[in-house]
């Protein structure tokens, strides 16, 4: 008898946990099924940030004209893939001669890798809350021709159609993301010494990005 109770519990637990574990990454909004969104200036400016630290100089830089598309299903964000695209050629430094230097041969070669571009491939990990999901995205950062595969938090924001969102059409999402590259391992080798020096062997990166949803 305590067996069967024992055997009884446990596949309740169990199947709680399921049950448990697929409301986790199921956000509280009307639409439903898979969602094409695109990010769209039109809502805010979409623009990643980036820092190099380096003992000689402390670099703050933008990469504006970032593109991106994006699938996503309110009631699995564990299912959510997407593409973002960044143009090397308009990145700024806050000064014009630098930014030549940054899109030239020694660095980051604009003429013949014109794109740095993030594809999330899977979400290892999901926790929702709401209109709002924290997700592990697993994807492939490519960068000045190279491709590594990494995995960075991201933080969704679900803003449903109303009176706020008429600018453009659809369901809003805001997404939100911190995370660190390192130089050599895109083999980013800049000019003789400067990496290092002047320019940090560690780049951080900062992104926040708007998209709506699309039929």
């Amino acid at each position: 008898m305590n067996r069967n109770k024992f055997i009884l519990g446990s596949l309740t637990l169990a199947v709680a946990t399921l049950v448990a574990g697929t409301a986790f990454a199921q956000l509280t909004v009307k639409a439903k099924g898979p969602q094409k969104v695109a990010l769209s200036d039109a809502i805010r400016a979409n623009q990643i940030s980036w820092l190099s630290d380096a003992p000689v100089e402390k670099i703050k830089g933008t990469a504006p004209n970032v593109k991106g598309n994006f699938v996503m299903d309110p009631a699995n964000m564990k299912a959510m893939t997407g593409l973002i695209t960044v143009p090397v050629k308009g990145m700024k430094t806050g000064n014009p001669i630098r930014d030549h230097h940054l899109a030239g041969k020694s660095w980051l070669d604009a003429r013949k890798f014109p794109n740095i571009t993030f594809k999330i491939t899977k979400i290892a990990a999901a926790r929702v809350s709401g209109k709002k999901a924290n997700v592990k995205a697993v994807g492939v950062f490519t960068c000045h021709g190279v491709s590594k595969t990494i995995t960075v938090p991201v933080e969704i924001s679900w803003k449903e159609a109303g009176a706020k969102t008429k600018r453009v059409a659809g369901d809003w999402v805001k997404i939100k993301t911190a995370f660190a590259i390192k130089l050599a391992d895109y083999k980013v080798a800049g000019k003789a010494g400067n990496i290092g020096r002047e320019v940090g062997d560690t780049i951080q990166i900062n992104a926040t990005l708007y998209g709506h949803t699309v039929r």
